[in-house]
C-alpha cells in the first residue's frame, strides 16, 4: 500500500468511527508548513465534537506511523459550511431530503427540497401545492443548501 493509500485507509476509519462521511480532504503546503484539511459531514449536521473526535482518532493513528508524514504537520478538521457549493453525486446524495437553492444556466433560482438525484438530474419538491420541477445536471450554475430563516 502506497502513502497516499495508507492515508486515505487511516482518513477513513477516523471517520468511520464517529459515523461521519468525509466530504473533501485536502493535502497541501501553506509556507514551509503542510496542512491535512479534512471536511466531514453527517445527515443531523456536524458538531465541534465530531470534529475534534475524528481529529484525535486521525492524530492517534498517524502518530502510530510516523514514518507516513514526513515532517511536522497541521491538521485541521471542520463541516464544509452551508455556503459550500455542492458538486457531487456524494454532495447531493448526502443531501437528499434538505432545502437547496439551485441557480440555472436560464440565471433563475428554484428551491425546493431535495427528492431525487439521478445522473441526468434532480428533482425538487416545491413549497405548496406547487409540485415537482426536475433541473437537468447540465442546467446547474450552483446548488446551494437553503437555510430558511
Amino acid at each position: 500500500m502506497d502513502t497516499r493509500e495508507k492515508l486515505d485507509s487511516l482518513i477513513a476509519a477516523a471517520c468511520n468511527a464517529v459515523s461521519v462521511s468525509l466530504v473533501e480532504a485536502d493535502w497541501f503546503r501553506a509556507g514551509k508548513r503542510k496542512v491535512l484539511r479534512l471536511y466531514i459531514d453527517k445527515p443531523e449536521g456536524v458538531t465541534v465534537d465530531d470534529c475534534a473526535k475524528v481529529s484525535r482518532n486521525l492524530s492517534d493513528a498517524l502518530d502510530a506511523d510516523p514514518d507516513l508524514i514526513d515532517g511536522a504537520y497541521t491538521l485541521e478538521v471542520s463541516s464544509p459550511g452551508l455556503d459550500r457549493p455542492l458538486k457531487t453525486d456524494a454532495d447531493f446524495n448526502r443531501n437528499v431530503g434538505r432545502r437547496l437553492r439551485v441557480t440555472r444556466s436560464t440565471g433563475k433560482p428554484v428551491a425546493g427540497i431535495l427528492k431525487v438525484v439521478s445522473d441526468e438530474s434532480l428533482t425538487l419538491e416545491l413549497k405548496g401545492k406547487a409540485g415537482e420541477v426536475v433541473v437537468p445536471r447540465a442546467e446547474i450554475l450552483s446548488a446551494k443548501i437553503d437555510v430558511e430563516i
